[in-house]
């Protein structure tokens, strides 16, 4: 094993907690808007669907996914975007980010399948943008339509880039510890 592919043979305590700490969040944000009134920042802001036990089912299954996080990051990462897709897809309201950010991130501090993992932030960023669309569609500003897609499109792609890039600096800094050791110096 070495530091550019630390695999884990088998999930540990850590993904369990880990794993388990997103379900917790990700299961309090989504039963918070299944009596609240619906996000609606604006006239016009597209409603959405009332939060059902198909928005409950696929918060489990993304969080749950990242149970595997580690000894196998690219299913993982899969699962967890395609949960996420689907949330935005069906038009509930917005959430389950947490899922994908953690795969991304566990992607690329693994040093694996960049390619994939690009294609499945790609993913994410056109259901998110697929969504915004849905929510703006009617507002008859188009300022306001436009800062709306300025706001929630940056948050979006920072939300998505942001954990994956921050995974890269990681693995890209063992990287070097690792050749400072090899070549003698100081880790």
């Amino acid at each position: 094993m070495t530091s550019e592919h630390p695999r884990a043979t088998r999930p540990s305590t850590a993904d369990a907690v880990i794993a388990a700490l997103v379900l917790l969040l990700e299961l309090a944000a989504t039963y918070a808007t299944v009596n609240g009134d619906p996000f609606a920042p604006v006239d016009g802001w597209g409603a959405t669907r009332s939060t059902d036990p198909a928005a409950f089912a696929a918060v489990v299954v993304g969080c749950g996914a990242l149970y595997w996080r580690r000894s196998h990051p690219v299913p993982s990462l899969a699962v967890a975007t395609a949960a996420y897709a689907l949330f935005l897809l069906r038009d509930y309201e917005l959430g389950l980010f947490l899922a994908p950010m953690v795969a991304l991130y566990t992607v690329a501090t693994l040093g694996r399948a960049r390619i994939r993992a690009a294609l499945a932030g790609a993913v994410a960023l056109t259901a998110s943008l697929l969504w915004v669309h849905a929510r703006t569609a009617a507002v008859a500003d188009p300022g306001t339509a436009l800062l709306a897609w300025a706001a929630f499109g940056t948050v979006m792609a920072v939300f998505l880039a942001g954990p994956f890039t921050a995974g890269e600096l990681v693995r890209c800094r063992r990287l070097l510890a690792d050749r400072r050791v090899l070549a003698g110096g100081p880790a």
